[in-house]
């Protein structure tokens, strides 16, 4: 604990006098200092070494000089060993604290690591990280150039970029997982979706980096493709970044339930489901359109980002501020 004293002094009628310094080991008073002293003389307590004599009963005597007193101030300001009480690493004005009074909750912020303190900064709150731009800016350069092969390239490679069941199973053609990604039908279809990977590549890219953009979710939207694929017809060709997107999509609000937690879980549940209502359901269906490969890629997308953040729960932790505690 952390002990309080108060400092007793007569306030009428004090008859001025020199009480004998302390043995600042706890041996008592100094008979050859006592008899130093002039006029009438204080009695000291009875166990220098017991505090609850010194402090509980408020002996009635004067510091003997400045010393002393500070000599005071400092076992005052110092906790007992038990305690082990630390400071928090962050906070804001440590000099506004003046280290003599906590509060009970102080400790079991300590005791509990100052987990208990709210969190006011995430990976997700942060300014993304520099080469975000980068990251969209070669991704949709790979997609237009891809597209404008499909369209206007030479035949043979042209008919070298969709996917389907018959080349990639039946051949073994397994490079169209990721060529068709980059195919599009025509240029409205690549619009749509450059249109929503730009966000979600900016975003995902600049909160974890190239670790889940591009060297974990693409290779998991090709075998989602691959998984779409084997509930179609084997000469059913497929193209397009419909699947990549909606995987991005499904990685991204389920690491923002998981990552944001200056929310209450209510709140981040909400307003994830609120995106995914009115971003991601279509209001309309289009038989040209592959539903199947967007659920698939958004299914895809939750299991990555739960293997992801239980593989780097200790880093995404560890980049998260807390609040000082509030005196």
């Amino acid at each position: 604990m952390f002990w309080s004293r108060r400092r007793s002094r007569r306030t009428e009628d004090r008859t001025e006098h020199h009480p004998a310094p302390r043995d600042h080991q706890g041996g008592g008073w100094r008979d050859r200092d006592r008899g130093a002293a002039d006029g009438p003389v204080a009695e000291a307590p009875g166990e220098w070494d017991d505090r609850s004599a010194l402090f509980g009963e408020e002996p009635d005597y004067e510091y003997a000089d400045e010393e002393e007193a500070e000599w005071f101030e400092e076992q005052d300001d110092e906790p007992d060993a038990d305690d082990e009480f630390t400071r928090p690493e962050r906070w804001e004005d440590p000099a506004a604290h003046d280290g003599n009074e906590f509060r009970e909750e102080d400790f079991r912020y300590a005791a509990s690591g100052w987990s208990e303190l709210p969190v006011v900064e995430t990976l997700l709150s942060r300014k993304p990280r520099q080469g975000s731009v980068a990251a969209v800016v070669w991704t949709l350069g790979i997609l237009a150039v891809v597209s404008a092969l499909y369209w206007w390239g030479p035949r043979e490679i042209a008919d070298s970029l969709p996917a389907s069941g018959e080349t990639v199973f039946g051949r073994g053609e397994a490079w169209r997982l990721f060529t068709a990604m980059g195919a599009h039908a025509d240029a409205i279809h690549l619009l749509s979706n450059a249109a929503f990977l730009t966000g979600l590549i900016y975003f995902a890219y600049g909160a974890f980096g190239p670790s889940l953009y591009p060297w974990s979710a693409v290779p998991v939207a090709a075998l989602s493709l691959a998984v779409t694929l084997e509930g179609y017809p084997p000469n059913i060709r497929v193209v397009g970044a419909s699947g990549l997107l909606y995987l991005l999509a499904g990685a991204w609000l389920t690491l923002y339930v998981l990552v944001e937690r200056r929310l209450t879980i209510p709140k981040r549940l909400l307003r994830a489901t609120g995106v995914f209502l009115i971003v991601l359901v279509p209001t309309s269906i289009d038989p040209e359109v592959s539903y199947r490969a967007h659920g698939i890629g958004f299914f895809f997308g939750i299991c990555l980002a739960l293997a992801y953040y239980l593989g780097r729960r200790d880093a995404i932790r560890a980049a998260e501020r807390r609040a000082p505690p509030e005196y």
